[in-house]
């Protein structure tokens, strides 16, 4: 029996490409979204809209403002600072475990995702933010630890929002270096490298949204 695939509701389509411009930063923090301008220009109703937007709501991405409407959401420099702190801690012990508990057929899946990452279109920002989540969550399964891959998943839609500040560094000779170094410490089995390397990933990339959110700050603008 050939497998069952679910169509895609007009709903869903609508969350898909507002996911993938807010992602891509073609929606910008701070930017107001009208119900009805998104239903005209996206040719839908306003209720698949309402629904998307809801549900982007959920994940942080939109804000919903009783009486005011729905924009996009801020980040404040405080937020991103804890949010990966905390990711720091959690994906580093991933990265540990993981190397811990590799075996071949975990070491050929990072590698595959790892080619797949890097055969991306440099240009489709939102698409390499993606695949950066499924990444990140592939070395969380792979640490055998199921609470751990839980609060990973459940920290992932602050992180989210912290990723859209560097979209532009998941295409990057350092961000390609740093998944390969993580890669290679948890093939080999090198716990310690393996927490290094990603605690390094993690770090380098708050230190960039550190430098953008200070810059907007003494610009005065909103970020």
């Amino acid at each position: 029996m050939p497998l069952f695939q679910r169509p895609q509701t007009v709903a869903e389509g609508v969350y898909q490409h507002l996911r993938r411009e807010l992602l891509s930063g073609r929606l910008e923090a701070g930017q107001w979204l009208r119900e009805q301008e998104l239903a005209e220009s996206l040719q839908v109703s306003r209720t698949p809209v309402r629904e998307a937007i809801r549900q982007l709501a959920q994940e942080g991405l939109l804000q919903i403002e009783v009486n005011r409407g729905v924009r996009v959401r801020d980040l404040s420099l405080e937020e991103a600072v804890a949010t990966y702190e905390v990711r720091s801690h959690l994906e580093s012990m991933a990265a540990s475990l993981a190397a811990r508990n590799i075996d071949e057929e975990a070491r050929q899946a990072l590698q595959q995702h790892l080619e797949s990452m890097n055969a991306l279109d440099p240009e489709d920002q939102a698409e390499h933010i993606r695949a950066d989540n499924e990444f990140h969550a592939l070395v969380a399964r792979l640490s055998g630890n199921p609470v751990l891959e839980e609060l990973v998943e459940k920290l992932s839609e602050r992180v989210m929002r912290v990723k859209i500040l560097t979209r532009d560094v998941n295409v990057s000779a350092i961000a390609r270096s740093q998944h390969a170094h993580i890669v290679q410490a948890i093939s080999r089995s090198d716990e310690e490298a393996a927490a290094n390397a990603m605690r390094e990933h993690v770090r380098t990339n708050l230190q960039i949204v550190e430098e953008r959110l200070r810059a907007a700050r003494e610009e005065g603008e909103t970020v």
